[in-house]
């Protein structure tokens, strides 16, 4: 029997016992009974089937100070068998620690990564180690009881919190990937009252490998956490995105799976903290939805995580409008030449819906159109004076601040000459927010010694046109510098000129 059935005849007989039907009868207590035992049998299954999957993720910063504990107990006086000083013994206590899923990214079902929250594995090293990003700790896994491994940050997204691990399999004496893996469904409904499990490592129980698990319901959905994460950063989940859930996710749950009945892994576990004066932490989980989904994809593909930018400055954070039939945001300033301008969007203007949802903040334009990839188009519900319309803008890429610490290992388009490119407005620090948005492509980065250093470029150029071709995108540039050979002209802002030989 499936879990969900037997969940729908635990309802039934819930009923039942509410309204006297088992009062007497020795046939229906031995119905209620059966009922009882297949619904348990069923979490017990599905658990089996799960755990596998989990892993223990430990954080040892590189100046740990150990702390003075008690001797543990040894009644017997029986040799420890283990090392409480080595990060890779079962024996070891870890200070900071969480939980990690076993997934495959796209089309690479033999490959195993880990994936966790940011905040779990924060300033760990990366995979590839360029020196573009500082590290202050080293990062574990624990598979069981005999197997841990050294694991670096694959990929790493701060706005999210969500990160990729790869597992050191040097210390491992059979392949990871033998591992099951958990994956995500290509659609789920949310609903108040679901039924999910959470499978973590609270309170670093889960030293030997075998996670915790705990059954419970979504308590609600599209939620805001009151309070940020330890490390106080901003995240899109500040916008809206969250699952409330009933189950117990003490610290270190974070990074751990959320199931729905069918044992699909429908989010991952976070464990925030505790409101002053609660002796609990708030329950929640972010979503693998549709924009989640495509977050995790790049997150396995090693890529770096884009999101969308339109172009406009609205009405405060709960909009500006105060008539419930024409609510949404009020438009207060549009960029310049950004997509919103070039859809004809106008100040005064109200956004109403994105791709139809229903907008009642500044939070919830943020969150829908910051969820959208960069290229796309958004369907916007729009009102003015002159009535209604709906508009389609190609949105843009949402610059990335400075202080973000995103870790890649793979890019989606390659280096050219040794150049690389961004959206104009690709990083903070290059975008200028009170000019007009850049027709062009920001030069992110040049490798030392390259043909693009020799011609002169540096990061923060705008590239308007390769050979006399518009570029404003990536993928623009890149199709472009693929028709060129030899010698290429590449048209800089400020009418500045270059030529980037082979």
């Amino acid at each position: 029997m499936k879990y969900r059935d037997v969940c729908g005849r635990l309802c039934l007989l819930a009923a039942i016992v509410i309204n006297g039907g088992l009062s007497t009868g020795t046939a229906s207590a031995q119905d209620a009974a059966a009922v009882f035992a297949a619904f348990e049998q069923s979490v017990v299954d599905l658990v089996s089937r799960s755990e596998k999957s989990i892993v223990a993720v430990a954080r040892i910063p590189f100046r740990n100070e150990r702390i003075d504990r008690q001797p543990a107990r040894n009644p017997f006086g029986l040799p420890r068998g283990f090392d409480e000083n080595d990060p890779l013994s079962p024996g070891f206590a870890p200070q900071e620690f969480g939980a990690g899923i076993l997934m495959s990214p796209p089309g690479h079902p033999e490959q195993r990564l880990i994936l966790t929250n940011y905040h779990v594995v924060h300033g760990g090293q990366p995979f590839l180690n360029d020196g573009s990003v500082a590290s202050d700790a080293r990062l574990t896994v624990r598979i069981d009881r005999t197997r841990a491994a050294w694991a670096s940050i694959y990929a790493a997204d701060p706005r999210s919190d969500l990160a990729v691990l790869a597992v050191d399999e040097s210390e491992l004496t059979t392949a990871i990937s033998e591992l099951p893996t958990l994956t995500m469904p290509e659609a789920v409904d949310f609903r108040k009252g679901q039924f999910v499990l959470a499978l973590g490592n609270p309170y670093a129980i889960a030293r030997d490998g075998s996670p915790s698990v705990s059954v419970g319901i979504i308590s609600n959905l599209s939620r805001i956490p009151l309070l940020d994460t330890q490390r106080d950063e901003k995240t899109i989940h500040q916008f809206g995105t969250l699952l409330h859930v009933d189950t117990r996710l003490g610290p270190g749950s974070s990074g751990g799976a959320l199931l729905n009945s069918s044992g699909q892994l429908i989010g991952i576990t976070t464990s925030l903290a505790a409101l002053e004066g609660y002796e609990s932490s708030v329950g929640y989980a972010i979503p693998f939805n549709a924009a989640m989904r495509r977050i995790v994809e790049d997150l396995l593909n090693g890529y770096e995580v884009e999101y969308g930018f339109l172009g406009v400055q609205g009405g405060g954070r709960f909009g500006s409008l105060r008539n419930r039939n024409s609510q949404g945001v009020e438009i207060e300033r549009v960029v310049p030449n950004s997509p919103a301008d070039r859809a004809g969007l106008r100040i005064k203007e109200t956004i109403r819906a994105v791709n139809g949802i229903r907008l009642y903040s500044l939070d919830d334009l943020f969150r829908e159109v910051g969820l959208l990839p960069p290229g796309t188009n958004a369907h916007l519900h729009v009102i003015s004076r002159n009535g209604q319309r709906f508009v389609d803008v190609q949105i843009g890429k949402w610059p990335v601040p400075d202080s973000e610490r995103i870790v890649v290992s793979a890019y989606r388009q390659p280096a050219w000459r040794g150049l690389r490119v961004d959206w104009p407005t690709g990083r903070m620090k290059f975008f200028d927010q009170e000019a007009p948005y850049p027709v062009a492509v920001v030069v992110k980065s040049v490798e030392p010694g390259s043909p693009a250093e020799a011609a002169g470029l540096r990061p923060g150029d705008l590239i308007e046109r390769v050979a006399g071709r518009p570029v404003e995108t990536p993928e623009e540039f890149t199709a472009a510098v693929k028709r060129q050979r030899d010698t290429v002209r590449l048209d800089l802002s400020e009418d500045r000129t270059v030529v980037i030989r082979e």
